[in-house]
């Protein structure tokens, strides 16, 4: 009986094979498109999870508080991870981790900058899993002069040599010696580095500070089974209490596991890319909901040309449970094509969704049980949702009135098509909105004015043994005529990172605590970055006291930091902050320090020399960027030949601050392009339907004079109606999910009705020439072969 089905099946699928074509089409393209999104959703759920002991490990954060607010930071004090350890018996290992600024790597004539350093205490190879290739993993990292090198990075330096034992050149003064070789990092990891070495190094060249109201480095804790996080947790700020007081900060333990999604910094309360993996998996069920119902409303209105059949069938004896069995083997027959083309497409689009996320899936991804599995799940649940309505329904048709040629296409039925119709379409609206209204809030952020001109702006990190020839090179750089200005700071002016508290005043309220960002600067800051000054002077060579050193020096401030003082204009007022007393010089107008998703912060500069500055920035002639670059790279060559010349764009370093947004946005685009595609093929397999539903009227109305347009208004006006109800339905929705998204940014752009209306309109024009075709052929239709055919 089987076999007898899956002929029939086959048969029927032939027969019409243009409308089965359309549902395989539309079912495809919403799996390959919702499958792909899984396997985004799956990846950003897996970051971490191939650590072995990755459900134990934690990171030790921080929450301190300033007028009344919570700051939520991740680094922790120098010596804190070892007295913890010492101190608190269920926690088992702990490691230091620190970033490195970017260090010089000279291995005989192979001499490269690398910015993928960190140093850890050895600890880190117990706790997480980063196996060794090469090396003891027990003793490698134990001497300060040991570093471990990823696969990667050893064969840049050492070719297929073996690299343990050999020895490469830091800063061009510290002999290293390669004790262990890594494997690559896995990409579902937040680690990114490519060398390790011994923390103890930092403690040899003074590279550290044994002071716990140093926040400077990000501790992980390994515990045992079962334990109170709680109590951990008050232990670890009772620990901390001893050693400082005065402190009001709470520590607290962060699962590792959890940090991707949910990590947080700063004064804001948003919780990280969570909200994004809950958005694309709605957009996933969203695009498969619209495939579903484009199989259902096609395979229930199909019904009327199958009548005949289930009625002679039901006559002849057959009970409903085979028709069902029937019908679900023909939609199952259906869903299986589909599924094989969803696979075929998703092998086909993998580089361009790579291209566009940033993630490196490959082609055995798909080949993974774990994917195929849910596959196979994803793909059988949407044949069963597609499948199971239209099978009972046909299956209910009573055979006495379809043999008596009564009309199957009853209110009930084609009223359920509208409604789903409807749903469709207001979905489709739905992720348009969204998608057009992030991308302009994106864009706004892009392209939000700073407060100072981050363009034709160019950025060098200096190692420590550049900065001697820092002043040499400046003196020689504005010298050139297409070098425009020239100066120095602590950090890159877009992602200045350090803060402190601690500021006092005259009049300031000894129960105020405040956090003020810190950054170090050289003369001709403020001329270099276009910035503006509200009141006061800027650093001056014509003040030596503007200049730190030891306990003094002068400072500038934003108008944040004039709010927080609450005194009116701070210009010539005594002002300590950092270990600095000296006196406030000027005034900057308010300008971002971090991306235009941040709110503007409190921020003070103080006028340091080299061993405080990090970044040389050199202003570039608009319009002759390369002769420019050219100029620099003499002066460069002529004073220090001995280090590379590496510099990046500022402006480039801020849009990279977006770069997870940008792909996010991009990928919304795409699938918002297939949501609509595979709502307008439904809507076009029914519009088929229609328009050869209503043949004979079509004859009748020509012979009664009717005109194209006027036949075509008819067929279309039904679909017009519904669209209009979508968007009806769909612009309240998204107004209300559109604030409530736009809410989280302390810019952002606002709710456009235009925007709306243009999303209306391209809507029910994409809608209309999806039915126009259908109708504009049954307009063409000659009247007398439309009245010999029979429906």
């Amino acid at each position: 009986m089987i076999k007898n089905f899956f002929l029939i099946a086959l048969r029927n699928n032939s027969k019409n094979f243009g409308y089965a074509l359309i549902n395989m089409t539309g079912l495809a393209v919403g799996l390959a498109s919702s499958l792909l999104l899984l396997l985004w959703v799956v990846d950003e759920l897996s970051y971490e999870k191939f650590n072995t002991n990755a459900d134990n490990i934690y990171r030790v954060e921080e929450d301190q508080f300033y007028s009344g607010r919570r700051y939520h930071v991740t680094v922790t004090p120098y010596p804190s991870g070892p007295v913890w350890k010492e101190k608190i018996p269920e926690i088992k290992e702990q490691t230091r981790v620190s970033r490195l600024p970017r260090i010089l790597f000279r291995m005989d004539d192979k001499v490269f900058f690398e910015s993928a350093i960190v140093a850890a205490d050895s600890e880190l190879l117990k706790m997480f899993t980063f196996p060794l290739i090469k090396g003891d993993p027990e003793t490698a990292l134990d001497a300060p002069h040991s570093i471990i090198l990823t696969e990667k990075l050893a064969k840049k330096y050492f070719g297929n040599t073996d690299p343990v034992g050999q020895s490469l050149t830091l800063e061009n003064k510290y002999q290293f010696m390669v004790t262990g070789v890594m494997k690559e990092l896995p990409k579902n990891s937040m680690f990114t580095f490519e060398g390790i070495i011994s923390f103890s190094f930092l403690q040899e060249i003074g590279a550290y500070s044994d002071h716990w109201g140093n926040n400077s480095i990000f501790t992980y804790v390994l515990l045992e089974n079962g334990v109170d996080i709680e109590s951990i947790n008050k232990k670890l700020t009772d620990i901390v209490l001893e050693h400082l007081p005065e402190t009001e900060t709470k520590y607290l333990l962060f699962p590792l596991i959890d940090i991707h999604l949910h990590g947080q910094f700063g004064f804001t309360e948003t919780k990280g890319p969570v909200i994004v993996v809950f958005i694309f998996s709605l957009i996933a069920v969203f695009i498969l909901l619209i495939a579903c119902i484009n199989f259902i409303n096609l395979s229930t209105a199909r019904a009327a040309s199958r009548g005949k059949e289930i009625g002679i069938k039901k006559v002849s004896g057959a009970d409903k449970m085979s028709m069902i069995t029937q019908f679900m083997l023909e939609s199952l027959l259906q869903v299986s094509i589909a599924m094989l083309l969803a696979f075929i497409l998703i092998g086909l689009s993998l580089d361009l969704f790579n291209n566009i996320s940033g993630k490196f899936f490959s082609f055995s991804d798909l080949l993974n049980a774990r994917f195929l599995i849910s596959f196979l799940c994803v793909g059988l649940l949407a044949g069963f949702i597609s499948g199971i309505y239209p099978a009972f329904y046909l299956s209910s048709i009573n055979p006495v009135a379809v043999l008596k040629g009564e009309s199957l296409s009853g209110k009930g039925n084609g009223r359920l098509r509208q409604v789903l119709v409807v749903v469709q379409f207001t979905l489709s609206v739905l992720i348009a909105v969204s998608a057009i209204f992030m991308y302009r809030q994106l864009k706004f952020m892009q392209e939000k004015e700073l407060g100072f001109n981050k363009n034709n702006l160019i950025g060098i990190q200096m190692a420590d043994n550049m900065k001697p020839a820092y002043y040499s090179l400046k003196k020689e750089l504005q010298k050139e005529v297409l070098v425009q200005g020239v100066t120095a700071s602590l950090w890159n002016p877009v992602m200045i990172g350090s803060n402190s508290g601690g500021a006092s005043w005259p009049g300031k309220d000894p129960d105020k605590h405040v956090l003020i960002g810190t950054n170090g600067i050289d003369y001709d800051y403020i001329s270099t970055m276009k910035m503006e000054l509200v009141s006061g002077r800027d650093f001056s060579r014509d003040f030596p006291s503007d200049m730190a050193h030891d306990t003094t020096g002068n400072f500038l401030v934003n108008e944040e930091v004039v709010k927080l003082m609450d005194i009116g204009d701070p210009v010539g007022k005594n002002f300590r902050f950092m270990g600095l007393n000296g006196t406030i010089v000027g005034v900057m107008k308010n300008f971002h320090f971090k991306g235009a998703d941040q709110p503007i912060e409190p921020v003070a500069f103080a006028l340091a020399d080299t061993s405080f500055l990090r970044m040389i920035l050199i202003r570039l002639t608009p319009g002759n960027i390369p002769g420019s670059l050219k100029a620099v790279e003499k002066v460069w060559k002529d004073v220090i030949p001995e280090y590379p010349l590496e510099y990046t764009f500022i402006d480039q370093d801020y849009e990279n601050l977006f770069k997870s947004e940008i792909r996010l946005s991009e990928l919304l685009k795409y699938f918002t392009v297939l949501a609509l595609f595979i709502a307008c093929i439904g809507l076009f397999g029914l519009a088929s339907y229609s328009a050869e539903r209503r043949t004979n009227e079509v004859g009748i109305r020509k012979v009664m004079g009717a005109g194209n347009f006027s036949i075509m208004y008819s067929v279309s006006k039904e679909f017009l109606v519904l669209i209009i109800i979508s968007i009806a339905i769909a612009f309240p929705a998204g107004w209300i999910i559109m604030k409530k998204l736009l809410a989280q940014f302390p810019y952002r752009i606002d709710l456009d009705f235009m925007i709306f209306l243009f999303i209306a309109a391209a809507s029910v024009a994409i809608a209309m020439l999806t039915v126009s075709f259908q109708a504009f052929r049954a307009a063409g239709i000659n009247p007398a072969e439309a009245l010999k055919i029979e429906k």
